[in-house]
């Protein structure tokens, strides 16, 4: 007989013990809200047990590095930063996305729903990772990241049975957050016909489960069981220190505690199958060794990290925010859109966002933001643009090799669009030594346009371009319109970047 639905935990967080300790509680109540209401200081603070002073504080850090964003007045939540961090660890990730892909074998070849469940110590709880569902009439797909507590399904039980047998270690526990996104109630979970739980190499504490949904065809028990063990053989298996592993730095040499904190989530995510730490991470978090060991173990304390002596990994409580933002992903120009519209309003003209792709040698405005000027341009998106005409693709054109620019066919557009490759190699140089594009009716009629390139760690990702009628031209400031250009470009390349590489655009070099 199913256990009753758990009844919400209560409200008040266990204040955190350090600054650091606080700005992962504050992340935490930001990701359990993703899609929900904005937090207000007041509730937030009630809510962690701390000061509004020191909430405000925290919050006012979490934006200027746009892990936070302000959603109305006195109002936060989610920023693009936390979620760009949280997406590269669900692409990058080798125990997260094997397991997707054995899920779905698993999950066709029995005709049920696979699960792949996380332990949170910090809360003595678990989430679903990752689903693999059978091609059926009928599927079961519970949400990504929700807590459950241990009480909760066969799942919670096979947890509790392990912890019980002494296989972990005891943690500090607090309370499953009462908004941590769960709506189900037990009875609404199927039971599970095969589960296993392990430890992995990298700090997680797992169970694979397949589940019944009466719809025939499922493998006997101990057929099941065996498919279930191999799956996690298999993610037992997978390295457990990246082969090729790049160094990460921050895009800033800032050592405040937000900064420290957004360098190591960068660490955990751009290489989360282990980061090697032998010399340790001091240089990385601009500090001396004893203050990076406490930052580390501050953050291991609160679930967010996993040090193994030889690598860092991510621990369970980072999953978690990468499952619950991953299963809602924004696209580039939504996670950018607040620095495109602030640069509207800092200068009144149409802004055009244009996204670059590597794999295809393409571009097209994926988002253009109309200015408030009386008479503007109005320009298509979702088309390609060509790189050689118009100041937007010239200065993403500028940034490749030469010999692309000189493979590309030259059609003209309009009587100002350039048709010479000399020229147009000429006028690449130029842009690359002042870092900045212009383009004067040479894709659209009666149309000067000012192009800034953007750069995801150190590749040129897209620009940022003005359109401005060629009658306003004389009038236009252009000098003002590029540095306010370039400061929006350089926000967008540390936003996008993982600093996997040093980041470059802001010189334009």
């Amino acid at each position: 007989m199913p256990n009753p639905r758990p009844e919400p935990a209560a409200s008040h967080a266990v204040a955190a013990t350090s600054s650091h300790g606080r700005l992962i509680e504050v992340l935490d109540a930001l990701v359990r809200r993703a899609e929900g209401e904005p937090w207000g200081v007041r509730e937030l603070a009630s809510e962690l047990a701390e000061s509004r002073s020191t909430i405000n504080r925290i919050l006012a850090a979490l934006v200027e590095r746009d892990l936070a964003a302000e959603d109305g007045a006195g109002k936060y939540r989610v920023g693009p930063r936390l979620r760009v961090l949280m997406q590269a660890v669900s692409a990058h990730s080798a125990v997260w996305n094997a397991a997707g892909k054995l899920l779905d074998e698993l999950a066709g070849d029995a005709k049920q729903s696979a699960l792949l469940s996380v332990y949170v110590p910090h809360c003595d709880g678990y989430f679903v990772l990752c689903c693999g569902e059978a091609a059926a009439t009928l599927a079961f797909r519970p949400q990504l990241g929700a807590i459950y507590p241990l009480g909760f399904g066969d799942i919670g039980r096979a947890f509790a049975d392990h912890l019980n047998s002494g296989a972990q270690p005891d943690q500090q526990q607090l309370p499953v957050p009462a908004d941590n996104g769960q709506a189900m109630a037990e009875s609404e979970f199927p039971a599970a016909v095969a589960l296993a739980t392990r430890c992995l190499p990298q700090g997680l504490l797992v169970t694979v489960s397949l589940h019944d949904l009466g719809a025939g065809g499922g493998s006997s028990a101990s057929a099941a069981l065996r498919k279930v063990e191999q799956v996690l053989n298999h993610l037992e298996g997978l390295p457990v220190t990246a082969r090729a592993c790049p160094q990460v730095r921050g895009c800033d040499e800032d050592s405040a505690t937000a900064a420290r904190l957004e360098v190591l989530l960068q660490i955990l995510c751009a290489v989360p199958d282990g980061y090697p730490c032998k010399a340790g991470i001091a240089a990385e978090l601009q500090c001396n060794s004893a203050t990076a060991r406490k930052i580390v173990e501050s953050a291991a304390q609160a679930s967010l990290v996993f040090a193994s002596g030889q690598a860092l990994y991510p621990a369970a409580r980072l999953y978690q925010w990468a499952a619950v933002l991953g299963d809602n992903r924004l696209p580039v120009a939504k996670l950018c859109r607040a620095i495109v519209e602030a640069l509207v309003k800092q200068t009144g003209e149409t802004v055009a966002f244009l996204s670059f792709d590597a794999c295809s040698s393409t571009a097209q405005f994926i988002e253009v933001a109309q200015g408030w000027k009386p008479i503007q341009y109005k320009l298509e998106t979702g088309v390609e643009v060509p790189l050689y005409a118009g100041a937007a693709g010239k200065a993403v054109l500028a940034h490749l090799a030469p010999e692309f620019a000189d493979g590309l066919t030259l059609n003209r557009f309009t009587e100002a669009t350039i048709v010479s490759h000399s020229a147009l190699q000429a006028d690449l140089l130029a842009i690359r030594e002042r870092g900045w594009s212009q383009g004067d009716g040479e894709r659209v009629l009666g149309a000067f346009g000012i192009g800034v390139p953007f750069f995801v760690d150190g590749q040129v990702a897209g620009s940022l371009s003005a359109t401005i009628p060629q009658y306003r031209k004389q009038d236009c400031d252009v000098a003002a319109l590029v540095d306010h250009m370039k400061l929006a470009t350089s926000r967008i390349s540390r936003l996008l970047s993982l600093g996997t590489v040093p980041v470059q655009g802001e010189s334009g070099q």
